[in-house]
């Protein structure tokens, strides 16, 4: 479409939040997509050009972002229009500039409104520890973590240090003082940066994602000197959870990342996003709580026998993805079909 232009941006950004979009796809002259109850969807009336994306790109933008993704061709960041806000992501894709959008709910939700298990609820008032949100990208990792903290913020008096990648939710300090940083404009370093925020008297540290070797070995540290660290992975069992934060560390270390992880671990929350019976999607969760079974298993390396310690550990609030897929069908929010197709 030859004649689109800046001026067409408000419309594509308003359709989204009518339609309840997760996602907005932007790819010179193709027609614009966008994920709306988890399926991609063609709208064929806006067919932007690669210099309408940049136009809007450099108004989006700032100087050193531009000069960051000039470097890297790669650009993460957060950005507020009309009041909503955006996770964006600037990439090249066949030598031109694209753009991948995501959609930030302007209310952060309740626990309950997520449908997260009872068990996240009752670590509100946890006052050390290590508790991991998990799954994939898109399966609302962020938006579990920002809705613990806001719980926390309207129930404790406590310091809240987030440090993030971009930036999604904004908080205001309640009964909780909360303070957000933001990678490559206030740290540069996920594993500095959390233990500077050791220095500066938090109560809760928030990791956006535990990416690296140094970054987990920190956060672990942070949990076991009295805090409670709230952190997210791209894993989608407890099991695997475990096995790929041991993985980070050459084998010899292994042994003690597990020791440790099994002492100062809370409870691990493995989540997807599958369609509901009525339209959306819900939220499917297995939960683990770090019994002293299951600090065993982490010790030994058993991981292979989480699920069983699961499965019996509902009184502790435990479930099974299997289980919270089976209980949503029974309760008529998801179908059984869709239960059988996303448990794997």
């Amino acid at each position: 479409m030859a004649n689109f232009n800046i001026e067409y941006w408000p419309k594509i950004l308003q359709y989204a939040i009518e339609k309840g979009a997760s996602d907005i796809h932007l790819s010179p002259q193709q027609v614009v997509f966008f994920r709306i109850q988890g399926e991609l969807q063609p709208i064929n009336q806006w067919v932007p050009e690669e210099s309408a994306i940049k136009q809007f790109f450099d108004q989006i933008t700032n100087e050193k972002q531009r000069i960051q993704f000039q470097q890297n061709h790669d650009l993460d960041f957060a950005w507020t229009y009309a009041a909503q806000r955006f996770r964006m992501n600037a990439f090249y894709q066949r030598g031109l500039l694209s753009l991948a959008i995501r959609v930030i709910p302007m209310q952060i939700p309740t626990l309950s409104a997520l449908g997260m298990p009872a068990l996240l609820t009752q670590l509100l008032d946890t006052q050390h520890g290590l508790i991991l949100i998990t799954g994939r990208t898109g399966a609302g990792k962020s938006t579990t973590m920002a809705s613990f903290i806001d719980a926390v913020n309207q129930r404790r008096a406590l310091h809240i240090i987030t440090l993030e990648d971009p930036i999604e939710y904004l908080h205001t300090s309640g009964k909780s003082l909360i303070q957000q940083r933001e990678y490559n404009a206030d740290f540069f370093s996920f594993s500095t940066a959390l233990r500077s925020a050791l220095r500066e008297d938090p109560d809760i540290i928030v990791v956006g994602e535990l990416r690296d070797a140094e970054t987990i070995a920190a956060a672990l540290n942070a949990a076991e000197t009295g805090h409670l660290v709230l952190g997210s992975l791209h894993t989608q069992s407890a099991a695997e959870t475990v096995l790929r934060l041991e993985s980070f560390f050459p084998a010899e270390q292994q042994g003690q990342i597990r020791a440790q992880l099994a002492i100062v671990l809370s409870a691990i929350f493995a989540q997807q996003l599958v369609p509901a019976l009525n339209g959306g999607r819900v939220c499917a969760v297995e939960a683990m709580a770090a019994s002293p079974a299951i600090r065993n298993l982490i010790r030994t390396g058993n991981v292979q026998q989480m699920k069983s310690s699961i499965m019996s550990g509902g009184s502790a609030g435990m479930q099974t993805m299997e289980q919270s897929m089976n209980a949503l069908a029974r309760l008529h929010q998801i179908s059984a079909e869709t239960a059988q197709r996303y448990f794997r």
